[in-house]
């Protein structure tokens, strides 16, 4: 309606001048409820993962690794394995992946009551999932090493886990290769984020850099993976770690530095350039 008034405003002509008087002093009426923009929105942004841009695989990204894949195997009731791009051999091939970034904090709702489904407000919030998780080395006793899972925030509903699944779980021992002293060294609580909104799909830039035989289909994967991106929350930023697929599976990307924004191409950045905007 604003778009509306400002254009009757700038075509307003002389004999409309009784109407736009008395149009004048009519009180504005807003619909708070129609205006109001999602906080979410101005926190979301767009990032690439890009071949060329990451760190060599160590010991103790391989850790973190095992660690959501722990997790993943216990909430998912199968046995889930990470593929890395080194064991795909896509680390010879050139290739990107486009993302967007969920919202790291919560928008507050202030939607009126009466707006709210009645089977909404007596869901109980969604909660914080703690795993506790063993880490064996190859001798010695087990490290322990907390893994916090939240959801994410850029929808209106959490995956039903964080409803059903309890508060605090102590998995079975995860078993490594390295030494107590490595493991002793280590980081011992990740906190990550859950996000289901990318597309089954989303790993279809890399399909033809992979051996065929590596490209299983959908019934080799549990559906729950189609789509998923895990994050990791540190220093009140989130990075992708871990990326599902309907064809390839789950795949750690979690040693790829994310780049903000799109790349662009000098064929697009001339294609600019000749289309300059010369309205006054």
């Amino acid at each position: 309606m604003l778009f509306i008034e400002a254009l009757n405003r700038a075509s307003t002509q002389p004999n409309e001048k009784k109407l736009i008087s008395r149009a004048k002093y009519r009180p504005i009426i807003s619909n708070k409820d129609s205006v109001d923009l999602s906080s979410a929105a101005h926190q979301v942004k767009e990032i690439h993962l890009d071949s060329q841009n990451k760190s060599p695989l160590t010991a103790s990204t391989s850790v973190f690794a095992n660690l959501i894949e722990h997790v993943l195997s216990h909430l998912i009731n199968s046995n889930a394995h990470l593929h890395s791009p080194e064991e795909l051999n896509l680390d010879t091939k050139d290739w990107k992946l486009f993302l967007q970034v969920p919202p790291m904090t919560k928008e507050k709702d202030n939607k009126s009551v009466e707006y709210v489904a009645p089977e909404v407000l007596q869901r109980p919030p969604a909660k914080q999932l703690i795993f506790h998780i063993p880490v064996k080395p190859s001798y010695g006793i087990p490290v322990e090493m907390t893994v916090l899972l939240s959801p994410h925030n850029g929808s209106p509903e959490a995956p039903s886990i964080f409803y059903t699944s309890p508060k605090e779980n102590w998995l079975p021992v995860l078993r490594t290769p390295y030494p107590p002293e490595f493991l002793e060294q280590q980081i011992t609580h990740y906190h990550i984020l859950l996000d289901q909104d990318g597309e089954p799909d989303q790993l279809s830039p890399l399909y033809t850099h992979i051996n065929q035989s590596r490209v299983m289909g959908e019934d080799s994967f549990s559906p729950q993976t189609f789509g998923l991106r895990i994050w990791r929350a540190k220093n009140n930023t989130l990075t992708p770690v871990v990326l599902g697929d309907s064809q390839i599976g789950l795949l750690f990307v979690g040693h790829f530095k994310p780049i903000e924004g799109n790349p662009i191409s000098e064929e697009e950045r001339a294609r600019q350039a000749s289309n300059l905007y010369t309205k006054a």
